[in-house]
Formats: C-alpha cells, sequence, structure tokens
C-alpha cells in the first residue's frame, strides 16, 4: 500500500517524512523500540513524521526508520524546558520578594521577566506548531482517501 507525502511539511526540522514523497509499506518500515510498526493507513504514521529517527537506513530503494518512542521534534526539544523554566521563575520571584537592595531587586525582575516571556513564547510556539500539524494531517488524509 502506498501514502503520498505531498501535503507533508516538516515545521522545522528535518525529520522521518522531510525525505519521503511516498511510504510503500512493501519497501519502507518503521519500527519502535526493536519492533515493527504495521502501517495500514496514513495515519498510523503520525506519531512519526515529525521526528527524527534514532537509526535510519536507505538501500535498494528501501527505507527503514527505528524510533525509540512516538512524538514531535518541537515536543521531544521543548516539553521539559517548561517545568523547569516555571521552577525558576517561582525561584525569582522568592529573590525579587526578598531582596533589599534596589540594584539586585531589579536584577531579579529583569530575569523574572526575561523567564516569564521566555515561557510563553515556548507555550505559544509548541500550541503553534501542534495547529499547524493537525492542518497538515487532515491535508494528508484527504490526499491520501
Amino acid at each position: 500500500m502506498k501514502f503520498t507525502l505531498k501535503a507533508y511539511r516538516d515545521l522545522g526540522r528535518c525529520s522521518m517524512g522531510t525525505l519521503l514523497d511516498e511510504f510503500d509499506t512493501e519497501k519502507d518500515k518503521v519500527i519502535e523500540c526493536g519492533k515493527e510498526v504495521p502501517i495500514r493507513s496514513v495515519e498510523d504514521l503520525f506519531p512519526y513524521l515529525w521526528q527524527s529517527p534514532g537509526i535510519a537506513c536507505h538501500s535498494d530503494g528501501k527505507h527503514v526508520s527505528e524510533f525509540w518512542c512516538k512524538g514531535t521534534h518541537w515536543h521531544h526539544d521543548f516539553d521539559d524546558c517548561i517545568p523547569k523554566y516555571e521552577k525558576e521563575i517561582k525561584r525569582l520571584e522568592k529573590k525579587v520578594e526578598k531582596a533589599t537592595d534596589p540594584k539586585k531587586k531589579e536584577h531579579y525582575q529583569n530575569e523574572l521577566s526575561f523567564c516569564k516571556e521566555h515561557v510563553g513564547h515556548l507555550k505559544a510556539m509548541l500550541e503553534r506548531m501542534d495547529n499547524e500539524m493537525e492542518q497538515l494531517k487532515k491535508k494528508l488524509i484527504k490526499e491520501n482517501s
């Protein structure tokens, strides 16, 4: 079975789907944690299209991609950052509250402002990427129906 990937965009990083114009179940394989993933529809590819495989092989017109988990490159990169920054925000809020020296208080306030703004940007980026991916999924489903 062949699935076309004309509507696919990698959303910022070379991923499994970046190099494929189509996915042919007779020539192409997805492996997760050592086990082959059965691909019966284009939807079965969605957990893998937007991430880079740990190992990928291209030989004799065949393609194998091995993954250790499902997901997207942006969530793998940034999900862990948000709780770390939120913890830092709480720490800085306490420092601002306790600071008596105006220069130190201003310094902590500036750091706090940066961290809050950065977390906001990260959350907005993740939401935007998720929304774009969902739109691309709809296009890929339509393209392959």
